[in-house]
C-alpha cells in the first residue's frame, strides 16, 4: 500500500469476498501505528482522511448526529478492544451508512471496512471494485451486474425497479465484414451511448459479447422509462446510419419490472429476455417494455427455448412461406378465416395492427397484437375520398415510413395516423371494377422503421390476394 500518493493496492484476495462494494469510503486502520486512512470509493482511489483514531473520531462525530453518538462510541470500541469484525449503522448529516469492517491478521492485525450509503428498505451497492469491471467496457462485468440486480430486488420494499436486456442487431455481421478490432470501436460507442442515456438512473453490465444489462434506479412506471430506450435506440440507429456499407446496425431492448412483473430477480430477468427476444422476431430496431395484458401468453408458453417461443410468436410463418400461405390455403382453397389469416401476416412482418375499411363504413375487418376488436370509429377513422386516394401510387399504395414523411399536402394526415399510435404505416387501395372500395391498413407502432421494398412487394400481393377474394364471393 503506497499511502502518500493515495493509491491503495489490495494484496488480500478475500477482501474482495468481504467488501459489500459501495459507493461510499473503505477505512484502513492500523493499530500499531494508530493510523486511520480513509479512501474516497472509485475506480480510482484517493485519501480523504489520514490521522490518528482520535482525530478519525472527532470528524465523524462532528459529521454525526444526536442519534448516532452511541453508534460512533461502538464502532471506536470495537475498534480499540480488537474485535475482529464489526457492523453497524450509523446516522451522518448526509444520510445512513453501513459500516463494516473485519481484522487480516496475516496483515499485521490491520483493519480493512467500508461505509455504505444506504436507501430506504436496505442498501444499494454500486460497484467500483476493479474486480467488477468489464476487462474492456466502460461498466460492470458479468458477474457483478447479475450480483448487484439480485441485491436490488432483495431489498425490503423494493421500488419499482426495471430490468433492461439490451443486444445490437447485425453486430456479428459487422464483426465479419470489417474486423474485430472495429467491432471493439463499435462496443466502446455504444457503451458511451448507454451510460450517457442511463446516467445515474441505473447500472449497466455486459453479459456477453454485445449484450448488456441494464438495472434502473428512481424509475417508477414504463412512462418514465420510455424516454431512456428512445434515446438508446435513436442514439445508436443514429451514430452507424450510412456508415457500414449498406449494413444496418441498430439495438433491440427488452424491460420488465420487479416487482411488479415478477416475485423474484430470476422471473423478471426471464421476462425481459423475452421481451428481448420478441424485439428482435417483431424486426428489429425498438424496445418492448413488459405489459402483462399483451404479453402474459407469450410468457406462459410451456416451451421456454427461443424455438419454442418463436413458434409462439409467428405461427411457423415467415417473410416468404406466408405468401403461399396466403395464395393456396386464404384465396385458393378457403381453408383459413380472415382473423388466422391477418394474424399470420401480422407476425410474419412483425406488425402491431391489419386494418380493412370499406368504403360504406358498414363492414370491416380488424386484427391487432393485443386483440382489440374492431370498432365503429375504426370503421370512420379515415375520411375516403379524392384527396386522400390521391396520395395512392400506381401500385395503389400510400406509404408513410415515419411521421417524417408527412409533409406538405400529406401532412393532413398526420394527426390521423399518430391517434392509432402508428409511426410506419402502408395503406394498400382495394378497387373492383376500376372503382375504388375502400384500403387494407398494414400498422407499426412503437418505433418508425422504412419499409424495406420486400416488404412493399409482399404486403401489396397480400392486399391483391384479399382484394381478389372479396371479388370472388
Amino acid at each position: 500500500m503506497n499511502t502518500a500518493n493515495g493509491e491503495f493496492d489490495l494484496s488480500i484476495q478475500e477482501f474482495g469476498h468481504f467488501l459489500d462494494v459501495s459507493e461510499g469510503a473503505e477505512i484502513v486502520y492500523d493499530p500499531a501505528a494508530d493510523l486511520m486512512e480513509v479512501f474516497k470509493y472509485g475506480y480510482e482511489k484517493k485519501i480523504i482522511f489520514r490521522g490518528t483514531m482520535s482525530d478519525s473520531a472527532r470528524l465523524l462525530e462532528a459529521s454525526g448526529t444526536e442519534n448516532s453518538k452511541k453508534q460512533i462510541e461502538s464502532l471506536y470500541n470495537a475498534l480499540k478492544s480488537g474485535k475482529e469484525s464489526f457492523s453497524e449503522n450509523i446516522d451522518l448529516h448526509k444520510g445512513r451508512y453501513l459500516v463494516r469492517y473485519k481484522v487480516y491478521k496475516n496483515e499485521g492485525n490491520k483493519v480493512y471496512g467500508v461505509f455504505i450509503p444506504l436507501l430506504k428498505g436496505g442498501f444499494i451497492p454500486a460497484y467500483r471494485r476493479s474486480s467488477d469491471k468489464d476487462a474492456m467496457l466502460d461498466m460492470l462485468n458479468k458477474r457483478a451486474i447479475n450480483e448487484y440486480a439480485h441485491k436490488v430486488c432483495a431489498q425490503d420494499d423494493c421500488p419499482t425497479t426495471y430490468i433492461i436486456m439490451f443486444d445490437l442487431d447485425n453486430f456479428k455481421v459487422v464483426n465479419d465484414s470489417f474486423g474485430h478490432v472495429f467491432g471493439d470501436e463499435v462496443l466502446h460507442t455504444v457503451t458511451s451511448i448507454i451510460n450517457k442515456a442511463i446516467g445515474d438512473h441505473g447500472m449497466v453490465g455486459r453479459v456477453g459479447g454485445d449484450e448488456i444489462m441494464i438495472v434502473t434506479k428512481g424509475i417508477g412506471d414504463k412512462t418514465e422509462l420510455r424516454p431512456y430506450m428512445r434515446e438508446i435506440r435513436v442514439n445508436v440507429e443514429e451514430q452507424f446510419k450510412d456508415k457500414l456499407n449498406g449494413i444496418s446496425l441498430t439495438c433491440s431492448m427488452g424491460a420488465a419490472a420487479y416487482p411488479d412483473h415478477g416475485d423474484s430477480c430470476d422471473k423478471v430477468l426471464d421476462i425481459a429476455d423475452k421481451m428481448l427476444y420478441l424485439a428482435k422476431e417483431k424486426g428489429r430496431n425498438r424496445y418492448i417494455i413488459y405489459t402483462p395484458d399483451m404479453h402474459s401468453q407469450l410468457i406462459k408458453a410451456p416451451e421456454k427455448s427461443e424455438a419454442g417461443l418463436k413458434t409462439v410468436l409467428t405461427n411457423n410463418f415467415d417473410k416468404v412461406s406466408i405468401i403461399h400461405y396466403m395464395m393456396e390455403d386464404y384465396l385458393k382453397k378457403g381453408t383459413s378465416s380472415n382473423a388466422r389469416a391477418f394474424g399470420n401476416v401480422g407476425n410474419a412482418f412483425n406488425l402491431q395492427e391489419i386494418l380493412i375499411v370499406y368504403e360504406n363504413a358498414k363492414v370491416g375487418f380488424k386484427w391487432s397484437i393485443d386483440n382489440s376488436e374492431l370498432s365503429e370509429a375504426d370503421l370512420k377513422w379515415m375520411e375516403l375520398n379524392d384527396e386522400f386516394y390521391s396520395q395512392f401510387n400506381k401500385d395503389g399504395m400510400f406509404i408513410v415510413d415515419g411521421l417524417y414523411d408527412l409533409v406538405g399536402e400529406k401532412e393532413r394526415y398526420k394527426e390521423k395516423i399518430v391517434e392509432r399510435g402508428a409511426e410506419s404505416v402502408l395503406f394498400y387501395r382495394l378497387k373492383k371494377d376500376d372503382d375504388y372500395q375502400g384500403f387494407v391498413l398494414f400498422v407499426k407502432k412503437g418505433q418508425r422503421q422504412k419499409w424495406s421494398e420486400y416488404e412493399l412487394l409482399a404486403l401489396s400481393t397480400i392486399g391483391k390476394i384479399f382484394e381478389l377474394s372479396v371479388q370472388g364471393q
